[in-house]
């Protein structure tokens, strides 16, 4: 059971780090920002299944909860970028960088709501464009990445936020979430590509 119990977390930083990976360098040549975050996503993963000393592991933990904030608000910019709502995606794109920024100085609860504050702006601003543009995936995409922010936000203590005390619980919603996430990572691949297609035929 112990090796089980080490191999399911290894397993999904596994897929996510393929499915973000994948998505980064797919996207680096027209989508450049959602390409950064899932980059960041992806280095986290990876950084997750190699053995690290004790004073990198920090490191790793600080990365997947910037890559958890990051990723989907930079996602969200690609969207507002290809519907030219230039200000809004800076302003969004600002904000969410802002919050690592400001983390020394913020309690573990200011910097939990914090987080899911960054999320919902993120989802609500991919959604209005998703929604108005009638991407089915992208709405799929926006929410499955934001999914683990908001269920479940890491702190830079890399303790998990839930209402679940068990052990065994808190890792199978951790493995649920990065699942969840990596499909988010393929499926925004698609979605992005598919608007761009889309706007370039309006042409």
């Amino acid at each position: 059971m112990d090796i089980v119990h080490k191999l399911i977390p290894v397993s999904s930083h596994i897929i996510l780090l393929l499915s973000a990976l994948s998505a980064a360098l797919h996207l680096f040549r027209d989508h450049r920002a959602p390409s950064v975050g899932f980059f960041l996503i992806a280095s986290s993963s990876f950084l997750a299944i190699i053995p690290l000393p004790q004073a990198l592991s920090q490191v790793q933990s600080d990365l997947e909860w910037a890559g958890e904030i990051l990723g989907p608000s930079l996602s969200a910019f690609g969207f507002l970028w290809l519907s030219e709502d230039r200000w809004t995606a800076h302003v969004l794109l600002i904000g969410s960088a802002l919050l690592p920024m400001l983390s020394d100085w913020l309690s573990e609860d200011s910097l939990v709501i914090m987080t899911r504050c960054a999320s919902l702006s993120a989802l609500s601003c991919a959604l209005t464009v998703c929604l108005f543009a009638a991407s089915g995936t992208g709405v799929v995409s926006s929410m499955a990445l934001s999914l683990p922010a908001l269920v479940a936000p890491k702190v830079r203590a890399s303790s998990v936020v839930t209402l679940m005390s068990s052990q065994g619980a808190r890792g199978l919603l951790d493995w649920s979430l990065k699942f969840i996430m990596a499909v988010g990572c393929w499926i925004t691949k698609r979605a992005l590509d598919t608007f761009l297609q889309d706007l370039k035929a309006w042409d």
